[in-house]
């Protein structure tokens, strides 16, 4: 009687052993995708970055000769990192380097909030100034 019962039990240990492994083998796929999402955001931020610094620029290029790998150096052939723009314009010099893009500073706006309608700063004096101009412009007889 005993032979069936240690059957038994020896099966369900081999049962569990293989739950055990595969279980652990998930969490291994699991863990090296998130390994893998974690480098590619990093990869990208470093690279949008270096377009934009100079150091980074040349941080990336170290990094890229500085692989051990043959095969991983091969895989950057062809490619360099974005240099970042030497030549700004003079917005962007006398805006503190916000691009074209960056709201605010151009129209009296210190925060950016209202940078495409001059009428809406939050300077209160500017402000002011804009709606004494439009009820004065407004109220004149046609």
């Amino acid at each position: 009687m005993a032979a069936p019962a240690l059957e038994k039990l020896e099966r369900q240990y081999e049962q569990a052993k293989a739950r055990l492994q595969s279980a652990r083998a998930r969490k291994a796929t699991q863990d090296r995708k998130i390994d893998a999402r974690r480098k590619i955001i990093l990869g990208g931020a470093l690279i949008e970055q270096a377009s934009r610094d100079p150091d980074v620029t040349r941080l990336l290029k170290s990094l890229i000769e500085g692989l051990a790998r043959a095969q991983d150096r091969k895989a950057f052939d062809g490619w360099s990192p974005p240099a970042p723009e030497a030549d700004r314009d003079i917005d962007d010099v006398l805006n503190g380097g916000g691009g074209a893009d960056s709201a605010g500073f151009r129209r009296g706006d210190a925060d950016g909030a209202h940078a495409d309608d001059p009428s809406r700063t939050s300077d209160p004096a500017t402000a002011g100034d804009l709606n004494t101009a439009q009820s004065v412009w407004m109220e004149k007889p046609s």
